[in-house]
């Protein structure tokens, strides 16, 4: 059976059920589901969240039920994409690089064709949409694909923006300005024609992970949807554009339309991933034509600016970008690990330290990755690279700010950081070396007082579980 949000959820049921939290309760899209997951994420806790009976703006119970968190849990994710979440660094990519071009399927083959509603039908206030955060003016979708093509080579494009429900077949959009989305966008209009655009929502979390994947301009990510999945992507015509932009057919649902030449309207305020809320600005907006879903539809939201936000839609990729960048020209780094707690600002970077200077040369190749990459720490290897409490050992114990930071004034820097002067998006980034010195030669030990550890014969013959009970370790205080 062809992976698809379904059988990834129906997976869990079998095999982890207690992975998911099923809400019976009503609860508001207002607010409410979002609440919800900022109440688990502050106890670190990343069920998939079901909600059964979402409630409208409108006071009324939608026919359709919400999935969210699904994409939050960084061992789930894994899992769902069949990769130890210890070695995305290494291994993401290759899933990337193994493409498999995708297969076209009929209409009546497809399942996000169960319903097609056009004109007067369409009422997209009807889908449990969720509004997050206090500021954003109305319901945002912060899970559908956006997928246009370039008019001039006819390939194309897919990517994660976020969408402003503005009323029944109107919505906002906010391509940034460097995307593939907005130089289509550009091309179309410079031809003096609108966008056509179609809006997939719904899939497997492998799925989803390779649709997000950065590429090439121009360059269909439908082949890496694939790699990412381990099998081919079922594509069937849009409705209103037919080949000219293929959809994913067992998607939930698919939204269609045109983005209006030279039409901008305020977008935002929206709380981005940073954790902060992302000013108003103007955007291009999207008349929406047709609509296509499962007749049982299942809404996928997204807990924005929180784990939800980032682990799989980000996190996954620029941990494999930045290892395979930084090992190519330095042959020492062991791992890569991009935490949620710096929502992509911050990354660690381990390595096996065998001479002077590694760690500044790790530095100075990571920042150039990414714009949004703010601060690098770089750890030696008898540290865990998943356990922030050793990444900030090290940088107590094994460094001197004179000695080990680098810092980068005048750089270009994300925009989406609140801290960075305006305008210009230019600020300062750096990091810091938190190794040891290396060994003075070959087979010598590297001099640096030595770590406090049990003796390795005793450590190995207490075992945890002959002593504590694992039910009663979550009752057990924990400290800082």
């Amino acid at each position: 059976m062809a992976k698809n949000l379904r059988t990834y959820l129906e997976q869990l049921e079998k095999e982890r059920p207690e992975v998911i939290l099923r809400v019976k309760k009503p609860m508001k899209v207002a607010y409410e589901i979002s609440a919800l997951q900022r109440k688990l994420d502050a106890l670190r806790k990343y069920p998939v969240i079901i909600v059964e009976h979402p409630i409208l703006d409108n006071g009324t119970e939608s026919a359709f039920p919400v999935v969210t968190n699904l994409t939050a849990s960084r061992e789930l994710c894994a899992d769902a994409l069949g990769l130890d979440h210890r070695r995305i660094a290494m291994d993401y990519a290759q899933k990337v690089s193994n493409r498999i071009d995708p297969v076209k399927v009929s209409k009546e083959e497809a399942p996000v064709k169960e319903v097609i509603e056009t004109g007067d039908q369409i009422n997209l206030l009807k889908f449990p949409i969720l509004t997050h955060n206090y500021m954003d003016p109305g319901p945002y979708i912060g899970t559908g694909f956006v997928c246009n093509y370039d008019p001039e080579t006819k390939i194309d494009n897919c990517s994660l923006q976020r969408i402003w429900v503005k009323s029944p077949r109107r919505t906002g959009y906010w391509p940034a300005v460097t995307s593939h989305s907005m130089q289509n966008i550009w091309k179309w209009w410079g031809q003096g024609k609108d966008m056509p655009v179609a809006i997939w929502i719904g899939h497997h979390p492998a799925g989803i992970s390779g649709a997000q994947s950065r590429l090439a301009y121009p360059e269909s990510h439908y082949p890496s949807m694939g790699g990412v999945m381990g099998e081919a992507v079922k594509l069937v015509p849009s409705e209103l554009f037919g080949e000219d932009i293929m959809v994913p057919a067992d998607a939930e649902m698919v939204i269609e339309g045109y983005v209006p030449r030279e039409v901008f309207e305020a977008e935002g305020p929206f709380g981005e991933y940073p954790g902060y809320i992302g000013p108003q600005r103007p955007s291009p907006v999207i008349d929406v034509k047709c609509v296509t879903y499962r007749k049982d539809a299942i809404y996928h939201g997204l807990g924005v600016g929180l784990a939800d936000h980032l682990v799989l839609l980000g996190n996954f990729p620029l941990e494999a970008r930045i290892y395979n960048v930084v090992k190519s020209v330095v042959p020492e780094v062991m791992n890569v690990f991009v935490p949620i707690s710096g929502r992509r600002n911050h990354v660690y970077v381990q390595v096996k330290k065998t001479r002077p200077g590694i760690g500044k040369e790790v530095i100075m190749a990571t920042l150039p990755c990414d714009s949004r990459l703010k601060h690098v720490f770089v750890i030696d290897e008898d540290m865990d690279l998943f356990n922030e409490s050793d990444i900030m050992w090290s940088i107590a114990y094994r460094s001197q700010w004179d000695r080990d930071l680098v810092v980068v004034e005048g750089a270009a820097v994300f925009p989406l950081d609140p801290s960075v002067p305006s305008p210009g998006n230019i600020g300062t980034r750096g990091g810091i070396d938190a190794t040891m010195p290396p060994p003075i030669g070959n087979g010598l030990p590297r001099f640096y007082q030595m770590v406090n550890k049990t003796p390795e014969d005793v450590a190995a013959a207490i075992q945890l579980e002959d002593f504590v009970d694992p039910s009663l370790l979550s009752n057990y205080p924990t400290s800082s």
